[in-house]
Order: structure tokens, then C-alpha cells, then sequence
């Protein structure tokens, strides 16, 4: 939706360059290998755009974790 300023009226469209099958394809390669503020700054875009747009297209953005599947340590029993 476009925007209209306040001294002229007339409506601002933002700079939004479309997503081209290379983008795309660079976004579902490199998803979850790094992240999302780096690959805004590989592709030129926003964190939001990013975002945005791999939930459009189904892909997590969420890193592996080192700690994914071990137990967290409870409180030590003493005595």
C-alpha cells in the first residue's frame, strides 16, 4: 500500500525489487546455515524481507544448535 505525504498528497512508493529466481534459490540454500542479518547483507535486502520471505516460501531460519539434545543440568543433590 503506498503511502501518501503530508504536503502534497501525492502517494510514495518504496524501492522494492522483486525476488528473482536466484534470490530465491540463494535464500533456500543458505537457510539455517547462517544468519538472517548476514544474509540480508548478501542479498541486498532487509532482515524483515528475509524473514518475511522464508516463511512465504516454508524454510526455517533457525541455526543448529550445539546444545540441541542435551539435558540440561538440574540442581545438585548434596548430602
Amino acid at each position: 500500500m503506498a503511502k501518501k505525504t503530508a504536503r502534497t498528497g501525492k502517494k510514495t512508493r518504496r524501492n522494492v525489487a522483486p525476488w528473482t529466481a536466484a534470490d530465491e534459490a540463494k535464500l533456500r540454500k543458505l537457510a539455517g546455515k547462517m544468519p538472517a542479518s548476514k544474509l540480508s547483507k548478501l542479498l541486498g535486502r532487509s532482515v524483515a524481507a528475509i524473514t518475511f520471505k522464508a516463511f512465504a516460501m516454508r524454510l526455517s531460519l533457525r541455526l543448529p544448535s550445539s546444545n540441541r539434545g542435551r539435558r540440561l543440568k538440574g540442581p545438585q543433590r548434596r548430602g
